[in-house]
């Protein structure tokens, strides 16, 4: 078990794994429905990451700061992000979607940079390690899978 913010920046490392993965399938992709495809994988194994950072990192942070417009942003990110997929879903032309899914995945890596220059340090600040260990073991405990004989 690990804290709240190794896991997370854990996880940003295999989203980029996966994002360097999805540029390569999409340079030989030519149709709307498989980059569709591809948008559906990513925003998949994204959904879970950010009720992650909303319900654990996010709702802690805000409990804890009297000053929300830190965290403004990055809740505004998770919303940009959701659009731009959207926007991916939209999109009929092959070209237009391939587009907008590069853009997805770039404002997705430019919000793991904000979060790990900003947000988890601030954490790590406002919380003892023992609450960010807890944190982390609620997250890693979202992800156990119970063996029935």
């Amino acid at each position: 078990m690990q804290s709240i913010t190794k896991t997370l920046i854990m996880e940003h490392a295999v989203f980029r794994k996966v994002f360097e993965q999805v540029e390569r399938v999409l340079s030989a992709t030519h149709s709307a429905p498989e980059v569709k495809l591809m948008a559906s994988v990513v925003e998949g194994l994204l959904s879970e990451h950010g009720e992650t950072e909303t319900n654990l990192a996010y709702s802690a942070l805000d409990h804890a700061l009297a000053d929300r417009g830190t965290l403004n942003r990055l809740y505004q990110d998770h919303h940009e992000i959701d659009e731009h997929f959207k926007r991916v879903h939209d999109a009929t032309d092959p070209a237009v979607a391939l587009r907008l899914l590069k853009k997805a995945l770039a404002a997705t890596l430019d919000h793991f940079q904000r979060e790990e220059k900003t947000v988890f340090p601030m954490l790590e600040k406002t919380f003892q390690p023992a609450t960010l260990w807890a944190l982390g073991g609620q997250r890693m405990g979202s992800h156990s899978v119970s063996a029935r004989v």
